[in-house]
């Protein structure tokens, strides 16, 4: 029993067979990537005007009296009631 290895035509009309297989396969596999990327597209178009609308009604939703902004946190000088005048001995 031999093993029989695939191999390109030899005759003009298989050679041509071939490439117009080729080129077949070539054209059925932009189509489905051009599907392919139509639909990942729309889908992530979808998704995202649905997140904007879900971020739109959440605003909406917003108490009127909510207080949004910035904010700082100042530190004031404080007295040390232990302090040497208060008759703490201790050395540093």
């Amino acid at each position: 029993m031999e093993t029989k290895f695939f191999a390109l035509p030899q005759t003009l009309l298989g050679r041509m067979a071939g490439g117009l297989l080729a080129a077949a396969l070539l054209v059925l596999a932009f189509f489905f990537l051009f599907f392919f990327l139509l639909v990942a597209g729309i889908l992530i178009l979808g998704f995202s005007v649905r997140a904007l609308w879900q971020a739109r009604r959440v605003r909406a939703q917003t108490p009127p009296d909510a207080i949004e902004g910035e904010y700082s946190v100042e530190i004031s000088d404080v007295k040390r009631i232990d302090g040497p005048a208060a008759g703490n001995t201790d050395k540093l």
